[in-house]
């Protein structure tokens, strides 16, 4: 592959973004079809569901935050404080605005479900109102694990607590540990320069084994990921022209890396955990070169990389609950092969509805997906990044 590298890089992330927004969707609707305790040796289904949307999808949350680091110290190579701030600033409009109206509709959509259920179903009636007085508002907007079917931490591999809370709207604990890792930035920067690979070797090593600050909002994950991106950013790289090399080593390792690590989902601890995290590292660099290759042939369609953050925000905000319903109602399940094409339908499904209100809202509410999106809409079949 030859040619304008800067156009390529663009083309492959517009490409990209799409893709693992529909991850994403998958990594949530499985929630639905199994309860996490499957056994890749059990049958096909198992093994299937394992490999493709537990190890497979995972790459999707750490893409996006190399990304977001990679493209947040554009012109950032040699630091400027009047840059930097410009760049909070834009990212208050991007990021916390966006963030805390869905979580808003997500509070206000968990309200209506609860007591739907109460007249439709015949449950129980909750005193809502008391319930989040007790369990804090405005906790809601940080860390929802605190209604009892989610578990408020999770075990790292030397048996230290690692906060795994989303908020109200589960998908926006990427927005909320970004925008952590943004406001750290300047020690980022500092850190890249000063330690370069020395620095990324230690944080990778801390993200591999899950060991980081046993709180919501920060992530070993989020931190090493957008360090990467900060990295290949500050030291000038093209993130296509770096990943191009050794596609056959890439594509080898990846594959080995998704068969180990799906065959030691809740078997070997140790062995999951470090090879499901070297194969995110393996398939990053893939996925850039397939969606490389992609633009080549195809030019990439704009809007589908700027639907790909409501699709990202809105699809656990009720569509995924209605759709599961549906397919339940229409598609009951059976046998594993009834259950394994619930579970494509449903990320189909869910993804292509949230597709079309994005473009529903884009004709008739423009200005309100406007704010919801951070200025992330279509207008006049071009696409405007306000």
């Amino acid at each position: 592959m030859s040619g304008d590298w800067q156009k390529i890089q663009s083309e492959t992330i517009d490409w990209l973004r799409p893709f693992l927004a529909f991850m994403v969707v998958g990594l949530h609707v499985r929630q639905y079809y199994t309860d996490g305790t499957e056994i890749f040796s059990e049958g096909w289904y198992e093994a299937s569901t394992i490999m493709i949307f537990r190890v497979l999808f995972s790459v999707a949350v750490p893409a996006f935050f190399l990304i977001s680091g990679y493209l947040f110290f554009k012109k950032l190579e040699d630091w400027n404080t009047d840059v930097w701030l410009a760049k909070i600033k834009k990212r208050g409009a991007t990021l916390l605005v966006p963030y805390l109206l869905w979580n808003l509709i997500a509070i206000c959509g968990f309200l209506i479900t609860r007591t739907a259920g109460h007249f439709i179903k015949g449950n129980e009636p909750v005193d809502m109102v008391a319930l989040l007085n007790e369990r804090g508002w405005f906790r809601l907007f940080w860390d929802r694990c605190l209604f009892g079917d989610l578990r408020p931490e999770q075990i790292n591999l030397f048996g230290i607590p690692v906060s795994s809370g989303a908020p109200m709207d589960e998908p926006a604990w990427f927005l909320r540990d970004l925008m952590v890792v943004v406001l750290l930035s300047p020690l980022i920067y500092f850190m890249v320069k000063k330690a370069g690979k020395l620095f990324l070797i230690l944080v990778g090593l801390l993200y591999s084994v899950d060991l980081w600050i046993p709180y919501p909002g920060f992530s070993s994950k989020a931190f090493f990921m957008f360090s990467l991106g900060a990295w290949l950013c500050i030291n000038r790289f093209n993130m296509s022209e770096f990943f191009s090399k050794h596609f056959k080593i890439q594509l080898f390792l990846s594959a080995l890396l998704l068969i180990v690590a799906s065959v030691s989902f809740n078997v070997n601890e140790w062995i999951y955990c470090i090879t499901s995290r070297l194969f995110v590292l393996c398939a990053i660099p893939l996925f850039f070169n397939l969606c490389a290759a992609l633009s080549e042939k195809h030019s990439p369609v704009g809007a589908l990389s700027k639907i790909s953050f409501f699709v990202y925000m809105a699809h656990m905000v009720l569509v995924v609950d209605a759709v599961n319903w549906l397919i339940t109602l229409f598609l009951p399940p059976a046998n594993n092969v009834l259950n394994f094409a619930s579970l494509v339908l449903g990320t189909v499904l869910v993804y292509a509805i949230c597709h079309c209100i994005y473009l529903i809202m884009n004709k008739f509410m423009p200005k309100m997906l406007a704010v919801l999106t951070g200025g992330r809409i279509v207008a006049n079949n071009r696409i405007s990044d306000k």
